[in-house]
């Protein structure tokens, strides 16, 4: 479940758009939502003792994450993540640092970081519990210069997990759906 949104801007035009990233024509996506909420079924990731990390990598970056639930761990079950924006043509149209923030834990996780753009941005969240379903979003938003026009790039990701170490067999069957990325661009 990985979507590419493109949002409406003057600054930008659709086919600048489309010649920088190499994507359909921003026209034809500009009604898209940013994510995707996962459906009914369990659209989720579920850390184990045998699926201690989850790693997914698209066409916008790299995300990774990992609990760890062997050996001498923490019960409050912290969750060291990262995320690199990795497309050559986005990092080549940036003009500045980009401003990464994210939430979790219900709005009692906050992450800023000011960082150039192709930077591992990375952190730790806790305290969670055990079998609950929590969402990790974060948004990176930068300056960018397209066909000789400025305007701001918004790169975000939402990651769908939960943390269950005394699940057995449990495979990450819905590992691709867990999380969506997103790009938009706007003045």
């Amino acid at each position: 479940m990985r979507m590419h949104t493109f949002g409406r801007t003057a600054v930008i035009s659709g086919t600048a758009l489309a010649m920088a990233l190499g994507a359909a024509s921003a026209a034809s996506a500009q009604n898209r939502p940013r994510h995707r909420a996962p459906d009914a079924a369990a659209q989720y990731f579920v850390f184990t003792k045998r699926h201690q990390s989850f790693a997914h990598r698209d066409r916008i970056g790299a995300f990774h994450a990992q609990v760890k639930l062997t050996g001498r761990y923490s019960r409050q079950y912290p969750m060291a993540w990262s995320f690199q924006i990795t497309n050559g043509r986005l990092k080549a149209i940036a003009r500045g640092n980009a401003v990464c923030t994210a939430t979790g834990l219900n709005g009692r996780y906050h992450d800023r970081h000011v960082v150039p753009v192709g930077y591992v941005w990375h952190s730790t969240v806790r305290p969670h519990r055990v079998r609950k379903v929590y969402v990790l979003s974060g948004t990176c938003t930068f300056p960018v210069q397209v066909g000789g026009r400025p305007g701001r790039a918004f790169v975000g990701f939402a990651f769908h997990y939960a943390i269950n170490p005394d699940a057995r067999g449990v495979s990450p069957k819905t590992a691709g759906s867990a999380l969506t990325t997103s790009i938009r661009y706007g003045r």
